[in-house]
Parts: structure tokens; C-alpha cells; sequence
């Protein structure tokens, strides 16, 4: 006969801190992996990151990108060649630093980066960047009949950017964690197999995987308060493993100690047990 779990996924977050009965509840009672759970847990803590990158690129937009985009000219193309109606070689400075951003001549008098110490260059037929240290792109104005790069243009594609930036980050960065989170709890599930034999015991897999998610949910709510006011701490992935292990060790413990001696752990293929609808 299947025992009804005592606990529910909206009380994870504060008893993850401190309750042994929930890390036993959920080694012993939940069923599944609590994959569901650990989105909506990361669903939430991503909630004051989007807000925080909102807030970065929208004071990009306003306040520094300007500095940069008020010393662009403006650049037809006709039939794949580029025209700039200024003298040249000009330059875009970094306004800060005065480093050279990107060199503009259509002229033909600088031709390559090597020239230049800009990270960008514009000529009549491509724009070319270094992507890194030894690398750089190029792309042609060839397939361009007709374009004219100005200001304005440069100021609206911003503008659109800033409104879905985070709208947009948010869910890929939701995502993203979601995949990572589950290769880091597989992991943890597999440290906690040797665990439990320290502990003299044996637990399923799943019901480790179960604390596993269980267990890394301080370090998730610890890292997005710290995230939130801006605090950074030397090693910070070094103390998160290190908490998620004690406290994955105090969940295996209070499973394998604190529980029922005449309890049986449910298997999906276990005939005797009563299959859910």
C-alpha cells in the first residue's frame, strides 16, 4: 500500500535548510525524480536575474552606448560597395579609454586589422572583427544593392533590443541551468550511492536523485541572494558543492537512521504496488 508523502514542493525551499523529516519524506514517500520541482525553483530564482539584466543593458542603452554611437558617420552601400562622406581613415574611440574601436576607410589606405590597432575595421567591400586574440570575422557587403547605416537605425535596433533582452534571456537562461542542474544532481545522485554505504545502508537511485534536487536547494537560494546584492565569494562553486554534500549526507542519514525499520521503498516495477491512474 502506497504512503502518502507528508510534505509538498512549496515547502522544499525553507525546511531544505534544516528538516530532516523532509529530506526522509521525500527519500521515502515521494515518487519520481522531482525534476519538476527543480524548474520551478530555478524558474524563480531566475526572476531577479532577468530583472538585473534589464536594468544592466538598459543603462547601456542609455547612458553608454550613445558615447559610441554619436561618432558613427553614416555608411550607404550601393551595389556592395560602402561610402562614407567624411575624411578617412577615420576612427571610433572607446569614450572612456580613447582605444581605438573601429577604423572606417573606404579609401583603400588601411586594408587589414594589422594595420590598425582597432578591433573593428570597415572598408568599401566588407566590415571585419577580431573575434578573439587570433581570430577574425569578415562579412561582405556583396549581396547589399541598397542600405544606409545611420544613428537613428542604430538607436532603434537598441531600443527593440533593451525591451525583449531579458523577456527573451530569461527563459534560455531558465533552460540552460534546468540541463546543467540535472547533470549536477545525476552526479550527486552517484556520490550519494557511496554515501550510503558509509552510512551502512542503501538507498534507490531515485530517492537519491530526489534528495539530490533537495539538497542543492540552499546552495540555489544562498547563490541568488548573493547574486541580488551583488556579492561575490572567492570559490563560491568550491563552498556550494561542499554545503550540498553535507547536506546530502544529513538527508541520506535521516533516511537511512530516522525512518521506518518496516518501511519498503516503492518500485515503478514492483507488481505488488498500486499503479497511479
Amino acid at each position: 500500500m502506497k504512503t502518502e508523502k507528508q510534505y509538498h514542493i512549496w515547502q522544499i525551499p525553507p525546511l531544505a535548510f534544516f528538516s530532516r523529516a523532509l529530506y526522509r519524506d521525500v527519500a521515502l514517500r515521494w515518487r519520481g525524480v522531482a525534476f519538476g520541482y527543480l524548474l520551478l525553483l530555478l524558474a524563480l530564482c531566475w526572476i531577479p536575474g532577468a530583472i538585473r539584466i534589464h536594468r544592466s543593458f538598459a543603462f547601456f542603452v542609455d547612458e553608454e552606448a550613445p558615447l559610441v554611437i554619436e561618432q558613427i558617420p553614416d555608411i550607404t552601400i550601393i551595389d556592395g560597395q560602402a561610402f562614407v562622406d567624411l575624411p578617412q581613415p577615420y576612427t571610433i574611440h572607446d569614450p572612456e579609454t580613447e582605444e581605438a574601436l573601429v577604423v572606417i576607410d573606404t579609401t583603400g589606405t588601411i586594408t587589414s586589422l594589422e594595420q590598425t590597432d582597432a578591433r573593428g575595421l570597415v572598408t568599401a567591400r566588407q566590415v571585419v572583427f577580431k573575434k578573439n586574440a587570433i581570430e577574425t570575422r569578415a562579412f561582405s557587403f556583396e549581396t547589399i544593392s541598397r542600405y544606409t547605416l545611420d544613428q537613428g537605425k542604430i538607436y532603434d535596433w537598441l531600443d527593440i533590443a533593451k525591451t525583449w533582452a531579458a523577456p527573451m534571456l530569461y527563459p534560455l537562461c531558465t533552460l540552460g541551468s534546468f540541463a546543467y542542474r540535472i547533470v549536477q544532481v545525476l552526479l550527486y545522485a552517484c556520490i550519494g550511492l557511496l554515501l550510503a554505504i558509509l552510512c551502512k545502508g542503501k538507498l534507490p537511485f531515485d530517492a537519491l536523485l530526489r534528495m539530490s534536487v533537495v539538497a542543492i536547494t540552499p546552495a540555489i537560494i544562498i547563490g541568488t541572494l548573493l547574486d541580488a546584492a551583488a556579492v561575490e565569494v572567492p570559490l563560491a562553486w568550491l563552498w556550494f558543492f561542499l554545503l550540498a554534500m553535507g547536506y546530502l549526507l544529513f538527508g541520506i542519514r535521516a533516511a537511512i537512521g530516522g525512518g521506518d525499520s518496516n518501511f519498503k521503498f516503492e518500485s515503478a516495477n514492483d507488481p505488488t504496488q498500486p499503479r497511479s491512474p
